[in-house]
């Protein structure tokens, strides 16, 4: 039987974003499924819950103590953005892991908290222009791309998405992907072409090693992925996590799933 990967390459890579579309389960159910995760092996895979200020507040009465990210939208005051933070971060038995912003006008006033921040950046020039910028903040910041199709932008072209990575790399910028990415291996759904974790995770390797970032991406043989992936090193994980931090995803058991069907968990 071959060997498994090591479990560093996926420890808290999926973030929880069970409210948000498509999933849109309720704040209850997000909840209820983050409880009957606990103590289980899937648990060590998942991330914060990701929770829009709105739902701050219920989601403190809660006495099962959450580890919370506070989202904010591009149409999301960052005033509130910051106050559902506090909350979190003033709340007995809870914690606050950090905050995520689009890069609209005065989104560094979330530095002020000092916490992890994601920047959400859009896809293209006009999104990697802003990296230097994102570098300057010296890791409390990262990148954030959103590799999902919504009513108004479609999935990133494998170039927007391989450049963007590569630009990453370059500058010391990590960063974390949103949306579309439920499967381990690059697919189509729905007329879409959807990248894979697992191919991000290779195009991050490919890229720390002046590869084919594309080539990674585009990949869907899962035996050629799944031996790529078992051939990374320890310290080949540490990098590429180092890089590649998380993707939020609205059913987190989707891409663990996934993992276990190709043997790798």
């Amino acid at each position: 039987m071959p060997s498994l990967p090591t479990r560093t390459l996926f420890t808290q890579l999926v973030d929880d974003a069970a409210v948000f579309p498509p999933g849109n389960f309720s704040l209850s159910e997000a909840i209820d499924r983050r409880s009957a995760r606990r103590g289980t092996p899937a648990s060590d895979f998942v991330g914060p819950l990701l929770l829009p200020p709105q739902l701050v507040e219920e989601a403190l009465e809660d006495h099962s103590g959450l580890v919370i990210t506070v989202i904010g939208r591009k149409e999301t005051p960052i005033a509130e953005v910051i106050t559902g933070a506090e909350n979190v971060a003033d709340a007995s038995g809870h914690a606050l892991s950090g905050v995520e912003v689009a890069a609209v006008d005065g989104w560094e006033a979330v530095l002020d908290l000092a916490v992890p921040v994601a920047v959400e950046v859009p896809t293209g020039a006009a999104g990697r222009a802003l990296l230097p910028g994102i570098a300057a903040q010296e890791g409390q910041v990262v990148a954030k791309l959103r590799t999902g199709s919504t009513p108004t932008n479609s999935v990133p072209s494998v170039a927007d998405t391989a450049a963007f990575i590569t630009e990453c790399v370059e500058q010391g910028v990590a960063f974390k992907l949103t949306g579309g990415l439920h499967r381990a291996i690059a697919h189509t759904t729905d007329d879409e072409d959807q990248f894979g974790f697992l191919g991000v995770l290779l195009a991050v390797h490919a890229a720390l090693l002046g590869g084919d970032v594309a080539a990674s991406l585009t990949n869907r043989d899962k035996d050629s992925t799944g031996s790529a992936i078992r051939a990374l090193s320890e310290a080949d994980a540490v990098t590429a996590r180092n890089v590649f931090t998380s993707f939020g995803c609205c059913d987190v058991l989707d891409p663990i799933r996934d993992l276990a069907a190709l043997g790798l968990i």
